[in-house]
């Protein structure tokens, strides 16, 4: 399972501690971090301050250069054209289309696509995603925008269609997870955390995120999965 640990909000407006993070995440097994970038405030519709979480164009530098140095793929969900091109400079591996933005910037959804690169693309209910079947650079991500989802707010049914072939996982541990993978989900993005116990108002995706010790035995599990049946070739 090709798993996407995302460190934001959750790094806290620091810059050590997202590399910290980014470190975790590659020595816990996850194939790729993912960044946020969006302005300020921008998405604090209850009042609630947090400026203090933004990335600036020079501190995703730095990240993207932390994450060349050892070797772990970092890329960045855009929230707006100005961050877009800030993505563009870096050349980073992969896109983020958000499940937000469908409804929130359609116009920056079409340049995304557009772009005709490797893109992760979350899909809630209610959003039509028959149009981005037609377009073989994209991944297709279930997401249930709760944070965090209850486990019985999931429904795993819709992996057996075929069309989506990984989750966007905000739920608590990796019950989830694993039951994806063991159903045939080959991606998976969940957010990645420290500790549990720094979850607040203004970084509430503690609560959802894989630890690196959760991370670590999901990596193991998932491998696991992936070798039941799968008896070695006979050499003639």
């Amino acid at each position: 399972m090709f798993i996407i640990s995302e460190i934001f909000p959750q790094h806290a407006g620091d810059l050590d501690l997202a590399e910290t993070m980014i470190l975790q995440s590659k020595m816990a097994g996850a194939s790729a971090v993912k960044l946020q970038l969006y302005a300020g405030n921008e998405f604090s519709f209850d009042g609630l301050d947090r400026k203090y979480i933004e990335l600036s164009r020079d501190g995703l530098a730095r990240l993207m250069k932390f994450g060349r140095s050892i070797s772990m793929p970092v890329f960045s969900t855009a929230f707006d054209d100005e961050r877009l091109e800030w993505v563009l400079e870096e050349e980073q591996p992969y896109f983020k289309i958000p499940s937000r933005m469908h409804m929130e910037n359609p116009d920056l959804v079409r340049r995304i696509l557009q772009l005709n690169k490797p893109t992760f693309v979350s899909i809630p209910d209610g959003v039509d995603y028959e149009p981005y079947l037609r377009n073989e650079n994209l991944i297709l991500l279930k997401c249930v925008s709760n944070y965090p989802t209850l486990l019985e707010d999931w429904n795993l049914s819709f992996l057996s269609e075929g069309h989506f072939t990984g989750i966007s996982d905000h739920s608590q541990g990796i019950s989830v997870a694993i039951q994806a993978a063991a159903t045939g989900a080959k991606y998976l993005e969940k957010h990645f955390t420290l500790s549990h116990a720094l979850q607040k108002s203004t970084e509430k995706a503690h609560t959802g995120a894989f630890t690196f010790e959760e991370l670590l035995s999901l990596k193991r599990t998932t491998l696991e999965l992936s070798l039941i049946g799968k008896k070695p070739k006979l050499i003639k």
